[in-house]
């Protein structure tokens, strides 16, 4: 069955690659781009995050207040840039994984005296976002407690249209569940900038010489055989310049591209064996469970690993169960996902306890000693979840129920149902993290 989904998914993937219609999922990329911005300016929460990513934001909005540092990012879309949306089916959700290119940078600051701790440097990016949906709740209707009125989630998600009730809404679709950004090696205006820069200097050059020419046949020639002339050599010498400089520059600007590349190359050497794990991580997960995504398992680690490092207390996490002792993580204000991730090996345990080991390729900055620090790191991390769990992309941690009283409550730090005290096993449902280390 998973072979054949995933042929169905890459066949829609192909067709939807060719089309040049715009997806619904496009619009709530960039406007999840821009809330991203506001989000770390004002505090304001993105519309459209799913309820585990607002958990990380406002983690990591606690601690960048702890540490007095202050964050500013700024997303450019670049000009006819490449951006698309990609759609896989897991009936009832569907999740877009939608990109767009733009240039990027983050502007750390002191937050008490508004002091750069580092010059921000703008870069060619590609901006990932995973796009939840699911249209069956969309469509289903809901009564309002308070007056008894009959609508839609998306006409309850503004207020009750009858009495105004607003309520407080555990999980909106569509959502965005997790995003990410990847370097490009050369921005996309380079080589359109180089052709500009060289055609305005054949132009600049051509009418120097144009005019230089005119000039030496005015008093024999006249004003027309100057005029001749002139625009005769104003031509030949500016589409001569052109063809001359553009060869120049175009050995210049490939040697630069060749060490760049080169550079570039040895530098992501290791997310680019990561990467050729992938199919074995899919093959060796689709054995238990044959709706197994490698993508929404990416976020999902990557969602784990950013709730790990952000957490005020790592000794009673129901998602977290390796050595609370993790002192370097306290220090990390950023994390930056460098979109590998690398299968390592996965085991039977104890007969129903399925073990995975994966590696998370990070760049991650630090405040130490009042100075920021960046560095490329990577972490082995272990989860385990029951073989008989599977894969739920609606879950959230935030909003489980107990099996004995159907009680809902957020089981990020709790271990036992506040009503009934039946204890509670995130590994039944899903991945829990045993251990993590560099």
């Amino acid at each position: 069955m998973g072979f054949f989904q995933d042929f169905k998914d890459n066949w829609n993937s192909i067709k939807e690659a060719n089309s040049k219609t715009p997806k619904p999922s496009e619009g709530i990329r960039d406007t999840f781009i821009k809330d991203l911005e506001r989000f770390y300016e004002d505090g304001t929460e993105p519309s459209q995050a799913s309820q585990d990513m607002r958990y990380f934001l406002h983690q990591h909005e606690k601690r960048l207040a702890e540490k007095g540092v202050k964050i500013q990012r700024r997303y450019t879309f670049t000009q006819n840039g490449v951006k698309h949306s990609f759609t896989r089916n897991r009936p009832p959700y569907t999740v877009d994984r939608s990109f767009v290119e733009c240039d990027s940078s983050t502007l750390y600051t002191n937050a008490s005296t508004q002091k750069r701790l580092k010059r921000p440097k703008k870069s060619a990016s590609i901006f990932y976002a995973n796009i939840l949906n699911r249209l069956d709740i969309q469509d289903a209707e809901y009564i309002c407690p308070n007056c008894g009125h009959k609508a839609t989630l998306e006409i309850f998600t503004n207020g009750c249209p009858m009495c105004g009730t607003r309520f407080q809404m555990k999980q909106l679709f569509p959502c965005v569940s997790n995003y990410w950004l990847m370097s490009q090696l050369a921005p996309r205006f380079s080589m359109e900038g180089l052709v500009r820069v060289i055609a305005t200097l054949a132009v600049l050059l051509g009418l120097g010489v144009g005019s230089y020419v005119g000039f030496q046949y005015w008093s024999d020639a006249g004003i027309g055989g100057a005029l001749f002339f002139g625009i005769g050599a104003a031509l030949l010498t500016g589409f001569m310049s052109f063809i001359c400089i553009y060869l120049l520059f175009s050995i210049v600007f490939m040697h630069f591209m060749f060490w760049k590349m080169i550079t570039h190359a040895v530098s992501t050497a290791d997310i680019a064996s990561a990467s050729l794990t992938k199919n074995s991580l899919k093959q060796a997960m689709q054995r238990f469970d044959p709706e197994f995504s490698y993508e929404l398992f990416e976020g999902k680690a990557m969602s784990l690993f950013r709730a790990i490092v952000f957490s005020e207390d790592r000794t009673n996490m129901s998602i977290y169960r390796g050595d609370p002792d993790l002192p370097g993580f306290d220090d990390i204000i950023d994390i930056d996902y460098r979109g590998a991730m690398k299968y390592l090996n996965s085991r039977i345990q104890d007969g129903n306890i399925l073990v995975l080991l994966v590696r998370l390729y990070m760049f991650n900055t630090y405040l130490i000693d009042g100075k920021i620090v960046q560095k490329k790191e990577d972490f082995n991390m272990t989860l385990i979840k029951r073989l008989t769990a599977q894969e739920d992309l609606g879950f959230s941690i935030h909003a489980v129920n107990c099996k004995t009283c159907a009680a809902s409550f957020d089981a990020m730090h709790v271990l036992q149902c506040p009503t009934c005290g039946t204890p509670y096993h995130l590994e039944d449902e899903d991945w829990v993290v045993v251990g993590l280390k560099e």
